[in-house]
């Protein structure tokens, strides 16, 4: 197993976000909460589809996630004008504030995470690891 692509990899993934959960610790703030607001903060008139999209995850998971975040004060959800089904999504200021905050975290964590680890190594990296995506993508 030690050395199958998939089983590094995987561990590789639980390892870094446990890693970056705990960053968060002390926040009131979840690492799939500030990937949400990564994504709003990123993408101006994001929808909730969007953001699941951009999430890799089910419509209704964001959805829930959503409606606990707005239940925090974290962000709301404003109708479109042109179509009142859609939904736009958008910081308040204080998940604006929390955000910043965190995003000083996360930016610190993967400083630490690469370190040692030259800028070509990386771009090998991510180019090996999204070829292999690629490659085993369903057709």
């Amino acid at each position: 197993m030690e050395d199958c692509i998939a089983y590094i990899t995987s561990r590789g993934a639980k390892t870094l976000a446990e890693r970056l959960e705990d960053r968060f610790t002390g926040s009131g703030v979840s690492r799939v909460q500030w990937i949400a607001m990564y994504y709003v903060d990123r993408c101006p008139s994001i929808t909730q589809k969007q953001l699941a999209e951009r999430m890799n995850s089910k419509e209704s998971t964001v959805v829930r996630l959503l409606d606990r975040m707005e239940k925090e004060n974290m962000v709301r959800r404003v109708c479109c004008q042109d179509d009142r089904r859609v939904r736009y999504l958008e910081m308040t200021p204080e998940g604006r504030k929390l955000y910043e905050k965190l995003s000083q975290r996360a930016e610190q964590f993967k400083d630490d995470a690469i370190r040692g680890i030259g800028e070509e190594k990386l771009e090998v990296f991510k180019e090996v690891l999204n070829q292999m995506l690629a490659n085993t993508e369903e057709g």
